[in-house]
């Protein structure tokens, strides 16, 4: 490698600069620049080695800014399913395992008593990862015990009697605080709204458990994050490695044994915003570009939800084997699950990483400031900031100045019918930004 280079001859950052005022005829070379409204954060549109900050440390360790994996960027492959009949549902676990899903995503559609070992039969949990999102906490317990040791996780609400029941297991296989970046991220918050949130939410999680008298080092392996994927690719890789670095400095105040502990576990999941019913084969384009931000940020599992998952007319069987098709071909063909943080070595992402942790950080020192997520005061602060940001994103695109293909931009010739319905709230019962349903109702 060192051969290689010392065949080229070395360039200053003030070569640079001369050549691109000469290719832009003696104009600024700040009209590069990279203004983005709604994150109100500017990333440069080129860096020179003299640009580049102190080095993250590598990949595996502490603050695990590169990743939480020493030697590959391997993920898990999420697939999403409705508990509606668990027999049904059963054939549909087999038959997506059998088809390259390496981890469940379980959605309770009622409040109703769900029979586990019907709905899980012949399913090997010890050999893939679990997720249940209940719909009432004695679902949840039962999903808890009908795990036992097997790795899974649940994504419920934080409520003060889960926290007790969840903690007196101690099962450290079972991750049963899910922190839901994702309902916030779907409202249409900025990428260190988001992470301010989680972090937050978090660290209260933490706060609680070590209350009950578990170690930090168990408290944080009973935690994990669910995070959103935006369509600004830069911008969600640098999100999630902001998001560990944030949160092992959280982790680290409390003296953990085990360095490891500050590794947040980390779920990424595609939403709605920018999804098209009215041109849904642009939608595969979208998710694959989203899919490898999230994948490049050093994802632990990557959850595509299909296109129609929300729509009236569903074609599931297609739609659902997309979305695991997409994570096959991103480790697979593109082998991106082999090399060690993929982005590394781009001084711009670090740069953008830095950026956006700064601006998480300053957020959840403010929150924590007044008196942290159960205070009625700051959710109302911080649900009226998210509702200003959606608004902007709205507008942008009214305005064309972004563009989104087959919503404000080349319509589908064709007209499908297809509309949007059982939509869920997002976080603090803040409505869900679907960007093409909220312009046709305008």
């Amino acid at each position: 490698m060192s051969a290689l280079f010392s065949s080229f001859s070395k360039s200053s950052k003030t070569d640079w600069v001369e050549l691109i005022h000469k290719e832009l005829k003696g104009a600024s070379a700040d009209t590069l620049q990279k203004f983005n409204r709604v994150e109100e954060i500017n990333l440069p549109a080129y860096f020179h080695l003299e640009d580049a900050g102190e080095p993250f440390a590598d990949p595996g360790q502490a603050p695990f800014t590169r990743g939480t994996h020493a030697e590959s960027n391997d993920w898990m492959i999420g697939s999403c399913f409705r508990i509606e009949n668990e027999q049904t549902t059963n054939r549909q676990l087999l038959d997506a395992l059998m088809k390259g899903t390496t981890s469940l995503v379980l959605h309770a559609t009622s409040e109703q008593d769900i029979d586990f070992n019907a709905l899980l039969k012949d399913v090997g949990m010890e050999f893939i990862f679990t997720t249940f999102y209940p719909a009432t906490e004695a679902q949840a317990i039962a999903f808890a015990e009908r795990a036992g040791s097997f790795p899974s996780a649940i994504v419920w609400n934080r409520t003060a009697s889960w926290v007790k029941l969840a903690s007196g297991a101690k099962n450290l296989a079972l991750k049963p605080f899910g922190v839901n970046g994702y309902a916030v991220q779907q409202t249409g918050a900025t990428t260190w709204q988001e992470l301010a949130i989680a972090l937050a939410e978090g660290h209260e999680y933490l706060v609680e458990q070590l209350e009950l008298g578990l170690s930090i080092d168990e408290a944080a392996a009973n935690i994990h994050f669910v995070f959103g994927i935006g369509n600004k690719y830069f911008y969600e890789i640098a999100k999630l490695r902001a998001f560990r670095t944030a949160w092992t400095r959280i982790v680290s105040e409390y003296g953990p044994k085990d360095p490891k502990s500050c590794a947040a576990f980390i779920t990424s999941k595609t939403g709605f915003m920018h999804i098209s019913l009215k041109d849904p084969y642009t939608n595969l384009l979208r998710q694959s570009t989203e899919a490898m931000s999230a994948v490049l940020g050093g994802v632990d599992q990557l959850v595509i939800q299909p296109y129609d998952w929300h729509a009236t007319k569903q074609n599931p069987e297609f739609s659902q084997r997309m979305a695991t098709n997409i994570s096959l071909l991103l480790k697979e063909e593109s082998y991106l699950g082999i090399v060690a943080d993929p982005a590394g070595g781009s001084y711009a992402i670090d740069e953008l990483t830095k950026a956006i942790a700064e601006r998480a950080w300053a957020e959840f020192k403010q929150i924590e400031h007044n008196g942290g997520l159960d205070t009625p005061a700051v959710t109302v602060q911080l649900s009226q900031e998210i509702k200003e940001k959606a608004e902007q994103r709205l507008q942008l695109v009214r305005d064309k100045k972004e563009t989104l293909i087959g919503i404000n931009a080349f319509p589908n010739p064709q007209t499908v019918d297809n509309t949007w319905q059982d939509v869920p709230e997002g976080w603090n019962h803040l409505p869900v930004l679907i960007i093409e349903h909220h312009l046709q109702e305008a």
